[in-house]
């Protein structure tokens, strides 16, 4: 039984054996392990978004049909929002300053999630205070049971609570990101919308994926 009982230059041989063996195997894996980081450069496929139809700030059916053939960034907010979204929002008008000014064909979403009170009328009033072009930047409301299951089961992201005014963040938790959708319908990233260069990250994952 090999064990203790083996010699330590028996021990030691195999132990170098071992070594040199592994040296090999990780030589032989060079190549596959470069492929995989080309891969991860090219923005692969990480889910499809099912079909969904929501209500736009003009009280317009919106969703999966009307952004077939064109890539989107979408995100989750709320207009009351006392933390994250105004950042959020101001984000992602620098993402949409940037993507219009390189002449990027992309559509922004922003879907609500405290639609009760945001409803079709305040959507259209904060797209007008924060100076939107609606051309280029949908936001969406509709039943809350239908965005909690577009947040999670088509985009991947979580979304718990329901509004309690005496909560923090009204008692919502919503994801941040900033999600790439392609002209296919599938998600190829997400963005931390913390990130001071995130408008550049996307105009070049957006141009990855159109190439």
């Amino acid at each position: 039984m090999i064990g203790n009982s083996m010699r330590p230059k028996q021990r030691l041989t195999q132990l170098l054996t071992l070594a040199l063996l592994c040296g090999v195997a990780l030589g032989c894996k060079r190549t596959p392990d470069r492929a995989s980081r080309d891969e991860s450069t090219q923005l692969p496929v990480l889910a499809h978004v099912p079909n969904f139809s929501l209500t736009s700030q003009d009280n317009r059916a919106f969703g999966s049909k009307q952004l077939a053939g064109m890539p989107y960034v979408a995100a989750f907010m709320f207009t009351r929002c006392p933390s994250i979204c105004p950042r959020l929002t101001a984000t992602m008008k620098n993402v949409d300053a940037l993507l219009n000014k390189e002449g990027v064909p992309v559509h922004l979403v922003s879907i609500s999630v405290d639609p009760t009170f945001d409803t079709p009328a305040v959507l259209s009033a904060y797209v007008h205070k924060h100076a939107i072009d609606a051309r280029r930047w949908t936001f969406l409301t509709g039943e809350h049971a239908v965005i909690a299951h577009t947040a999670e089961q088509g985009f991947k992201v979580a979304l718990t609570g329901s509004v309690d005014e005496k909560q923090p963040h009204l008692g919502i938790t919503h994801a941040s990101h900033l999600i790439l959708v392609d002209a296919q319908g599938a998600i190829r990233g997400y963005f931390r919308s913390s990130d001071e260069d995130v408008a550049q990250q996307l105009l070049s994952a957006i141009r990855t994926i159109s190439g």
